[in-house]
């Protein structure tokens, strides 16, 4: 069986429907299933524009309203309670309900095996539901269990070595990026380039993602972002070459070089694409400068600047605006969430705020950092302070040449969870 995996963009997020398609989402009050379309009713992506719109307790009742009456007239394990199970997930998760919403997600998903098979794709929008419930709680182990997972059941409805597997592969891919296991997502994306070497073009959209993916994990191994998130450190999934043979991967640490030369070859790649325009060329050429920039090579990352800004230099463009103009963080370690999430909310998550003002030199290095407002005050905000004199910017230019800029305004926000009083 083939099935196409366009739809499965895995970066611990799902897409719902927008507000805009509320109109579309039936109303809340209490029908049954002989008067109600059941699929309507009970797609959980459509009911999901009501859990965002404050109505998740509604959608809690109306979805346990439905469980029962399903069960009431089918049996326990009648696949109609897959959706609306679902359904319960996400509101009892908007609700701070983590543990219902597992145990909802955990029962649509084996609920969904015993009636289309172990390992049926069937089950994947509720697995997708536990993994991004247990992201959200900071239970990094148990989400990478569930993509993990999620990746075997797509993995073996493909050849292996096949154009195919690269969507699920990257999903896989970014998922480590996302929780810094820059090794076992450097190797996927390894494996993805390999694919593309033998079946795809050298400007392909899946040999630059590929290659974005490798440069990534690379940069992430030297600057990691602050994160209350524990690091697990996942196994690459087995793979194999078309004579089904093992894929082997050895990862090397600090062999960023090899990074460099991934950020080399997507200019060049712009730069052949008949696609390519001069802010895509641009683009690439400025990820390779920030390169530099970061890692202390100023002169050759200089070199880079100049030539972008020589091509823009008769143009106000968004993009020279945008990326020249203002002050660009290239390494900004503020963490958005120091306080780990408990399994049970003893009161509603808060926001707090912090302000500096910093001054950066020449080469995009934090020289002086000066505290503004915090609010609240506490023990984050002299973390932040201390985190914030390790934050690297994209030089300022001035008549082609790098220069210091002062008074640059950092403001952040995190979450953070109140203890009960």
């Amino acid at each position: 069986m083939r099935i196409g995996l366009g739809t499965l963009a895995l970066l611990c997020s799902i897409t719902f429907f927008s507000n805009s398609h509320e109109a579309s989402v039936p109303s809340l009050g209490t029908p049954t299933l002989d008067n109600a379309d059941e699929e309507m009713l009970l797609e959980p992506s459509k009911l999901r524009a009501r859990i965002e719109a404050g109505e998740a307790e509604e959608v809690l009742t109306l979805a346990t309203e439905v469980i029962s009456e399903i069960e009431e007239n089918r049996t326990r394990y009648d696949e109609a309670l897959v959706k609306p199970l679902i359904v319960f997930g996400d509101a009892s998760r908007e609700l701070g309900e983590y543990i219902d919403a597992i145990e909802a997600y955990e029962r649509a998903r084996q609920i969904s095996r015993l009636t289309n098979g172990l390992n049926s794709i069937e089950q994947v929008e509720a697995v997708h539901r536990e993994a991004e419930t247990y992201f959200e709680l900071g239970h990094i182990g148990d989400a990478n269990d569930s993509y993990e997972y999620i990746f075997s059941i797509y993995n073996q409805q493909f050849e292996p070595f096949s154009v195919d597997l690269l969507p699920t592969i990257f999903m896989l891919a970014d998922w480590y990026v996302l929780i810094y296991n820059v090794f076992a997502a450097r190797g996927l994306y390894e494996y993805a380039t390999e694919i593309v070497d033998h079946h795809l073009e050298r400007t392909s959209p899946e040999n630059i993602r590929a290659l974005q993916g490798l440069a990534d994990t690379y940069r992430l191994e030297r600057f990691r972002p602050l994160s209350a998130l524990g690091q697990i450190q996942a196994r690459i999934p087995v793979l194999y070459w078309a004579d089904e043979t093992p894929f082997r991967y050895f990862a090397k640490v600090n062999d960023f070089e090899t990074g460099e030369d991934a950020l080399v070859e997507l200019v060049k790649i712009e730069l052949e694409r008949s696609e390519s325009t001069p802010e895509s060329v641009a683009r690439a050429k400025l990820q390779l400068a920030d390169w530099f920039t970061l890692f202390e090579q100023n002169e050759r990352a200089v070199v880079i600047y100049q030539d972008i800004l020589a091509t823009f230099e008769d143009t106000e463009t968004e993009f020279f605006t945008s990326e020249f103009r203002e002050a660009v963080p290239l390494f900004l370690p503020l963490s958005t969430s120091p306080d780990p999430q408990p399994l049970r909310l003893e009161s509603p998550p808060a926001t707090g705020e912090v302000g500096f003002t910093v001054d950066v030199d020449e080469t995009g290095r934090v020289i002086q950092v000066q505290l503004d407002f915090a609010q609240p005050q506490g023990d984050f905000v002299e973390e932040f302070e201390k985190s914030l004199k390790n934050a690297i910017y994209r030089p300022r230019f001035e008549d082609g040449k790098p220069m210091p800029r002062t008074n640059v305004k950092v403001h952040h926000r995190y979450i953070f969870f109140p203890k009960a009083e």
